[in-house]
């Protein structure tokens, strides 16, 4: 987490908080949205008005908001740009033949967002975005990916809150550590669920969830790394042909504009 600037842009946070509930919701209203994020009513309608006029909103006869055209072009645009699921693809296929849950997700503040949650018979297309934000320390993606996190960070995440599942911050913080040592992120409800996290700095996971008895636990951390390698080389392969493509455009211009020098240099002589 970076550290908030000295002089932060107040209007952006809040016109990106707006824009980040509205795409959590189907249809919301500008009343709602206030409530939910603790602003203005009169601020929030500003902001949603000129999200409506950006196309990132849209406004419906009932006026209530709903995500418009803009959001789902610079949805797509991320997803392509990041590559993660082209990337990730291949791999969880593999995963499937355990017959559990499988899931990628990223951590958002203190939600995960799957980007992919796929059960037992489910087609691959059926996995994509079928599931909303979801609260961390239930998840053992979220988990794994908050152990990733200095402590401060902790803190600062769960100010003034009381983290679900343990009874104050130091619990918390005392199994992220535990989860940190061991080296995979574990939730146990109704099923079990592991996770282990990709790149590094992590910046998603991987997760199986189900009937993993406690002999199986290691095993499943195994199949999880492997899959978790093959992400991150098909990442290092991409951010290698990204950079060769950079230097070359790079070297593209640099010989533009020295031919264009040239040329200008013999056209005075």
């Amino acid at each position: 987490m970076d550290k908030l600037p000295a002089q932060p842009n107040q209007s952006l946070i809040d016109g990106m908080s707006v824009l980040q509930a509205l795409s959590s919701s189907g249809e919301v209203s500008c009343s709602q949205i206030a409530a939910l994020l603790g602003l203005e009513i009169t601020r929030v309608n500003r902001l949603l008005k000129t999200l409506a006029w950006l196309g990132f909103a849209h406004r419906l006869p009932s006026r209530t908001y709903s995500p418009g055209p803009g959001m789902h072009v610079l949805s797509a645009q991320s997803m392509f740009g990041s590559g993660l699921i082209k990337k990730a693809m291949g791999p969880l296929k593999k995963l499937h033949k355990l017959k559990l849950i499988c899931a990628m997700g990223m951590l958002w503040r203190d939600q995960v967002c799957y980007l992919y949650h796929r059960g037992p018979g489910m087609k691959a297309e059926e996995a994509l975005g079928r599931i909303g934000l979801y609260p961390a320390i239930h998840s053992s993606i979220g988990m794994a990916l908050l152990a990733e996190k200095a402590e401060d960070e902790i803190r600062i995440l769960f100010k003034n809150k009381t983290p679900e599942r343990f009874s104050d911050i130091d619990k918390l913080l005392s199994e992220l550590k535990k989860i940190k040592s061991r080296g995979y992120g574990e939730v146990l409800s109704k099923a079990r669920s592991i996770a282990v996290t990709i790149g590094n700095p992590a910046y998603a996971g991987i997760a199986l969830s189900g009937n993993i008895g406690d002999k199986k636990i290691e095993q499943i951390c195994t199949v999880l790394k492997q899959v978790k390698n093959e992400i991150e080389k098909k990442d290092n392969i991409l951010q290698g042909v990204f950079m060769i493509n950079m230097n070359t455009r790079n070297n593209e211009k640099k010989l533009t504009t020295k031919n264009t020098k040239l040329t200008k240099t013999h056209g005075r002589s």
